[in-house]
């Protein structure tokens, strides 16, 4: 049973009971007599040494610890908070050729982000294209494909807006938040080193900025082999692209360790037989009859199945549909409801992952 540690009331009450028992003969303290001072002095004293002490006992504790309390447990088992980082994306300029676009050109979207061209790019057959790279770290610096950037200072010859290309402005991540930094550490806790296993894998994944989720196959293309499926959750497209694959494939061969600065990775021979797998959406549409069929229930619905597919989707993982009901049981405000469709349990390969869809709502 943990602690109880009283009120600044019960504590100086506790201090001035005291005092009369060591005084003979005395049955109460006057109210502005100097023992019942010295006893609320001491007690505030008290009281703040014991929240001290209340304070100090939780930052023991991976599971209780604050910020810096956290942090400072997480780099005893080498664990760091991962930075943000800078999105980057590339467009098409128009303008006339020969015209030079310098690098360090500033692009602004029309949400206000800010872009940086990272080299020089000369306007050839009517177009150039510009790789660029948010100016500030973070989620909010992604967006979609297809979307116009404007040059912040004109440039003479050269159309003012940019294109952006298909695959979207990504990699954008924020600093990694106090649960995910403490279900990491108590990860590495629970699964210690092991020379390759597969929570080895997992972990090495979970420290490249921006991965959320992470799956491990081994004997994934038979012995010796290990695939490695992860998601980006607070990207725009969860999917990760090329790039990003590559970069996950690399940390894990060679990376330094943030503590010791040595040199780290999967072993050696595990290397030939490392596969990043290219996932795509298995998109779940759902029909349901609601009763009361109300925005609110419908908006409750959407996040709990959201929670369920976001729990229990994954690579070679099945939703069943006796899940899919109970999350709807589970909606704030639901009453009664009939799944219509899915009508069968639905199984993702391992190239896979479960993501929702349409959800049609008619009334029970």
């Amino acid at each position: 049973m943990p602690f109880a540690r009283g009120s600044l009331q019960q504590i100086s009450d506790r201090i001035t009971s005291d005092f009369q028992n060591q005084i003979t003969g005395a049955t109460s303290l006057l109210r502005r007599s100097v023992l019942r001072v010295i006893a609320r002095v001491c007690a505030g004293a008290f009281h703040l040494l014991y929240e001290y002490l209340d304070y100090q006992a939780r930052q023991l504790f991976i599971l209780t610890a604050d910020e810096a309390g956290l942090e400072t447990i997480s780099s005893e088992y080498g664990v760091i908070r991962t930075a943000a980082s800078e999105a980057i994306g590339s467009g098409t300029a128009t303008g006339t050729n020969g015209i030079l676009i310098p690098e360090g050109s500033e692009l602004k979207s029309s949400s206000d982000q800010i872009y940086t061209t990272n080299e020089d790019a000369t306007i050839v057959a009517g177009t150039a294209i510009l790789n660029f790279t948010a100016n500030v770290a973070g989620t909010d610096g992604n967006d979609d494909g297809g979307i116009i950037l404007t040059f912040v200072s004109p440039i003479a010859g050269v159309n003012s807006s940019v294109t952006v290309d298909s695959d979207g402005i990504a990699g954008g991540s924020d600093i990694e938040t106090d649960d995910a930094l403490r279900a990491r550490t108590l990860f590495r806790k629970r699964f210690p080193p092991h020379g390759g296993s597969s929570f080895d894998y997992k972990a090495w994944v979970l420290e490249v900025s921006g991965v959320t989720r992470v799956w491990i196959f081994s004997l994934y293309a038979g012995a010796g082999t290990v695939g490695i499926a992860f998601v980006r959750d607070n990207d725009i497209n969860i999917i990760p692209n090329a790039a990003q694959r590559t970069a996950v494939l690399e940390y894990i061969i060679e990376h330094e360790d943030p503590i010791t600065g040595m040199t780290i990775g999967c072993p050696v021979t595990a290397e030939p037989g490392l596969s990043i797998i290219e996932l795509v959406k298995l998109t779940i549409n759902l029909e349901i009859k609601i009763y009361p069929n109300t925005a609110e229930v419908q908006n409750s619905i959407k996040l709990e199945l959201e929670s369920l597919i976001f729990e229990e989707g994954g690579p070679g993982e099945t939703i069943y549909l006796s899940e899919i009901s109970e999350a709807i049981s589970f909606a704030a405000g639901e009453e009664r409801h009939k799944l219509i469709a899915p009508a069968v349990d639905v199984t993702a390969t391992l190239t896979q992952i479960h993501s929702l869809g349409t959800i049609t709502f008619s009334s029970y």
